[in-house]
């Protein structure tokens, strides 16, 4: 029996001195290592996060593929994530019951009529019908962004939604490079500059 406690004690040793040494290391630079399946190269780990407005924008270590979202404009004519290929987008999931979300909205009009153009485009997307998202975004005069509707129940678990609103930065070829969940003052600094700076690295 005393080679089996000599045996544990060693193991048990062993155990402290590698606790030990975890937590030196993390006092010396403050770094822990890095979980299974979430290394560098991982697309679900965050390479860089942004504040905005208090919520945290997640770029994505690298882009995710997305499934061609069906949906349809104000007039009930079908469109998809695809008709913007070739566009980088800014796709804002949301709804007209949703107080967050109508507090956005104006801040989106306007990045969308200061960085909007054949190279961008903010897309909003409401989870309600074409016919209420229409009459909220002219409720608000709206300028430049036209109502598109999640007609088909979909947008959530497709994009992986859980909350609204939340808004994906899609590249030109239909890949997410990362998401904000939560509102944002789209219009301030910190945001347009977000944009400019991807559109710039991606040109």
């Amino acid at each position: 029996m005393s080679w089996i406690l000599r045996i544990s004690a060693v193991a048990a040793a062993l155990v402290v001195f590698a606790a030990l040494g975890f937590i030196a290391r993390e006092a010396i630079d403050g770094s822990v290592p890095e979980q299974a399946g979430a290394g560098k190269d991982d697309p679900r780990a965050a390479a860089q996060i942004v504040e905005l407005s208090g919520q945290k924008f997640q770029r994505w270590a690298k882009p995710r593929a997305l499934p061609d979202l069906r949906f349809s404009d104000t007039a009930g004519r079908p469109a998809s994530l695809g008709d913007f290929r070739g566009r980088t987008i800014l796709l804002n999931v949301w709804a007209t019951w949703c107080p967050p979300c109508r507090e956005e909205m104006p801040a989106l009009d306007r990045l969308n009529a200061r960085v909007g153009g054949d190279k961008f485009a903010v897309v909003a997307l409401a989870l309600d019908s074409p016919a209420k998202a229409d009459a909220f975004l002219r409720q608000i005069k709206a300028t430049t962004l036209q109502a598109y509707a999640d007609t088909e129940g979909q947008a959530m678990s497709t994009l992986g939604v859980t909350t609204v609103p939340t808004t994906l930065l899609i590249d030109a070829q239909g890949r997410e490079i990362g998401r904000l969940s939560g509102a944002a003052a789209w219009d301030e600094r910190p945001a347009v500059e977000l944009i400019q700076s991807y559109l710039k690295e991606s040109s």
